[in-house]
């Protein structure tokens, strides 16, 4: 079997990526607003670093498979943290908190699915220890990745209080 991080799957990985960037970009129509920038780069810079560093320890308490550091490092930053917050605020205000739960759901399952046929990652046999099967380990962190619609209007509301500038969803 080939090693699956060449530049050539990483090429692909990012030209996926990009294509979903396109569909939410057409989802939303416009660019962020000048007021929404502080807030989208608060959401990438903390949503990368936390991802980045979760993926791992969730991984050390046996809950994650392993993702190596070059699939963490473009999942994290690229995807979780850019992709995230563009398509959180492609959704706000546009369409109920359970659409948008859904739609974090599918592009989740989608990028995790990519990047299980690019580098043969993602391959957990369980959820959490209690759903089995590798179908149900990627659809449970999708679910959870679904939370972000939810998760993130609250936390924007507690650190607005101490960050002025930011949007609060």
């Amino acid at each position: 079997m080939a090693p699956p991080f060449t530049p050539e799957r990483i090429l692909l990985l990012l030209a996926f990526y990009a294509g979903l960037f396109l569909i939410i970009r057409c989802m939303y129509r416009t660019p962020l607003m000048a007021a929404e920038r502080p807030t989208f780069i608060l959401l990438a810079v903390s949503g990368a670093v936390a991802a980045l560093v979760a993926n791992y320890l969730l991984y050390r308490a046996g809950l994650m498979s392993f993702l190596p550091w070059p699939n963490n490092i473009l999942h994290s930053f690229v995807w979780i943290g850019f992709g995230f917050p563009y398509l959180f605020f492609a959704m706000r205000g546009r369409h109920p908190v359970v659409v948008q739960f859904l739609v974090f759901v599918i592009f989740s399952l989608i990028v995790k699915y990519a990047e299980q046929l690019l580098f043969n990652t993602w391959e957990q046999d369980h959820f959490l220890h209690v759903l089995r099967g590798n179908f149900f380990y990627i659809l449970g962190w999708a679910t959870m990745d679904g939370l972000y619609p939810v998760l993130i209007p609250a936390g924007l509301r507690l650190v607005g209080k101490f960050v002025p500038g930011l949007v609060l969803a």
